[in-house]
């Protein structure tokens, strides 16, 4: 039986390792779209302490025995996905003509959830793609997460749609509040969308530990 002590380093050092990839990711997205604004810095600095901020979240949501939990593994791979969909989309010049319609008219939820799909139709698919591969992955290296969250399609589909939300929901944040800081750009709407990715996932994993909070509260009356 494995000790709490070596659960515990074990939990800890797989969540490092987790993070450390998302953020290379992110560092890979950059590069890959090309983001050289100005504000490119300070957007990347802010991004990094939301994606932090957001992993610890889901990892408090949702803690593991050993290693990291489902929803972090979709998170992970959906992340690559993205970033494999933005190679795509940024060489036909897609995230370029992305941001220039966003930063010149950023529009509503669904005008920016439509737009976004429109000009960046693989990195959506590629997200979309990587957090399906958590289902067999997951049934395959832990036969005790066939019922985990994410581990399952019908999950795996409410957790994917709260990502691709997430990532119109982070980007218009992130240009308001770059607009009134003066640091509108590329950059922002980029680590919004990386942002809003990781915080979906967040919001969805806490919709689903509320719902059978609230089936067990019913089941004890």
């Amino acid at each position: 039986m494995i000790s709490l002590a070596s659960a515990a380093r074990a939990r800890g050092t797989s969540n490092v390792l987790a993070v450390s990839g998302l953020l290379l990711l992110l560092a890979w997205s950059w590069q890959l779209s090309s983001v050289s604004d100005d504000h490119a810095t300070p957007w990347a600095g802010v991004t990094v302490a939301s994606i932090i901020c957001g992993f610890a979240a889901l990892g408090w949501l949702r803690s593991a025995r050993v290693g990291i939990t489902a929803p972090q593994v979709m998170l992970l791979l959906g992340a690559l996905g993205m970033v494999g969909g933005l190679w795509f989309d940024a060489r036909s010049g897609g995230f370029a003509a992305l941001a220039s319609l966003c930063l010149t008219s950023p529009g509503d939820f669904f005008a920016t959830l439509s737009l976004h799909w429109r000009q960046l139709p693989a990195m959506h698919l590629g997200m979309i793609a990587g957090g399906f591969a958590t289902v067999p992955l997951m049934r395959t290296l832990r036969q005790h997460c066939r019922r985990q969250f994410c581990a399952q399609l019908a999950q795996n589909l409410a957790c994917s749609a709260w990502m691709v939300a997430g990532m119109a929901i982070g980007t218009i944040a992130f240009i308001h509040l770059a607009a009134l800081t003066g640091g509108r750009g590329s950059a922002a709407m980029l680590g919004g969308m990386f942002s809003g990715m990781v915080w979906g996932m967040v919001v969805s994993v806490a919709m689903y530990r509320f719902w059978f909070w609230l089936m067990r509260k019913h089941g004890e009356r």
